[in-house]
């Protein structure tokens, strides 16, 4: 199995999560121009995850917060790099495996059809950064647009050309 190269990695291990904690994370130069590079923008100018983590005795971790990023996607008409600002809000739960199977199987036995089991805690630890960039990534626009950019290529008038035409020459010919 092949390991995945992260940009920006941040665990933090369970263990030293008690009651509520507080986690601001903001990456590097470095570290931005990584995660720029591995979710093709042009830029990450800005990158800031403010995380409130509340852990309860039964594993359960509950994460929520949210991000704020100035980033610079390449818009898909006209090519250029633009700024955009971006807000999210941050609601996670993790749990440790054997937790996770109780609360499914609790779930299956009450026909809980809504249920979203929590994301896995792996090594007994949550990756923060990992998160971030996850949380970032859900976030952009898959085909982002400039501001007031239109198309302006090359558009032939669909009414003078028929796409039955060729079937017609065909059909002459016999």
């Amino acid at each position: 199995m092949t390991k995945i190269s992260l940009p920006f990695t941040h665990p933090v291990a369970v263990a030293t999560l008690h009651g509520e904690t507080h986690l601001k994370l903001a990456p590097n130069a470095e570290a931005r121009q990584r995660i720029a590079r591995h979710l093709q923008l042009d830029r990450v100018e800005k990158l800031e995850g403010h995380f409130e983590i509340s852990h309860a005795a039964s594993g359960l971790v509950t994460v929520g917060g949210a991000f704020e990023a100035d980033i610079r996607p390449i818009c898909v008409v006209s090519l250029e790099a633009f700024d955009q600002h971006l807000r999210v809000e941050i609601a996670i739960r993790f749990a440790p495996e054997g937790l996770i199977e109780k609360m499914t199987k609790r779930a299956e036995e009450n026909e809980d059809e809504d249920f979203e089991p929590p994301d896995a805690i792996t090594d007994g630890a949550i990756d923060f950064g990992a998160l971030l960039v996850e949380v970032l990534a859900l976030a952009l626009d898959p085909y982002p647009r400039k501001p007031g950019a239109a198309f302006s290529g090359l558009i032939e008038d669909a009414g003078t050309v028929s796409p039955f035409a060729a079937l017609k020459a065909l059909k002459d010919e016999s």
